[in-house]
């Protein structure tokens, strides 16, 4: 058994991505479990969500203290408890450059962003810096570092019948939202929960992806973001 701690920007975002790649690593003969870092979900506000709390959240646990008491390395390691881990995964929507005050808020904690960086690339730099970390090096100490393309919500429509070739990352964002809450609305719990709330209410995103476990190869083929991620847990789990 290997434990990924999980840092993410909300709870829907925890939900699918631990469900789906639970699934993924199992049928690479990997069993995983995954502890919510950040969110937690047992808090009952989303005050804590957001990928400003997720960038927070690593510049107030630095790699060195991550190193410690949650990937239990050192003297006084262990001090979480159930929150301790065998690897951290750290994981942002590329669609985080779409809030206007994305690029402000990085730059007052971290170093400007170098000229020419957008888009994904740009998440990711935030991520590294954030993380005291480089995509390249996060493996060896026990991190996996991930741009979710376009969202989590990408991972959802990818999973839903469609052309099997068409990769979900051209599927705009509004599309991509719209479709999400169309196969969550076909749900019957649905009708229990406000429209405007349905596409990150919990349990429902819950239900969803529990009943699409078996489309997890076509999330595969469809989501690049979400290959590379399989591809990097199943390259730290081998450590």
């Amino acid at each position: 058994m290997i434990r990924f701690g999980l840092v993410c920007e909300g709870a829907t975002d925890f939900i699918t991505a631990a469900n789906f790649l639970e699934t993924s690593l199992a049928e690479r003969e990997i069993d995983a479990e995954f502890i919510d870092l950040q969110p937690g979900l047992d808090k009952t506000s989303e005050k804590n969500c957001g990928w400003a709390n997720a960038l927070l959240w690593l510049k107030k646990n630095s790699l060195n203290h991550r190193k410690v008491s949650i990937l239990g390395r050192g003297l006084f390691s262990g001090r979480l408890g159930s929150k301790k881990c065998d690897s951290i995964i750290i994981i942002l929507d590329s669609d985080c450059m779409s809030d206007v005050g994305f690029v402000n808020f990085c730059e007052k904690h971290i170093d400007p962003f170098p000229k020419g960086v957008s888009g994904a690339n740009a998440v990711l730099f935030a991520i590294e810096r954030f993380s005291e970390l480089s995509y390249d090096e996060a493996a060896s100490e026990r991190h996996i570092l991930c741009v979710a393309l376009h969202n989590s919500e990408s991972w959802c429509v990818a999973v839903l019948p469609d052309d099997p070739a068409r990769k979900v990352e051209t599927i705009s964002v509004e599309d991509t939202n719209k479709l999400v809450l169309e196969a969550l609305s076909a749900f019957p719990s649905a009708s229990l929960i406000d429209e405007s709330r349905r596409l990150k209410d919990r349990g429902l995103r819950d239900e969803f992806c529990k009943a699409n476990l078996q489309n997890v190869n076509r999330l595969e083929s469809r989501s690049d973001s979400f290959n590379k991620l399989v591809a990097d847990a199943t390259e730290v789990s081998a450590l």
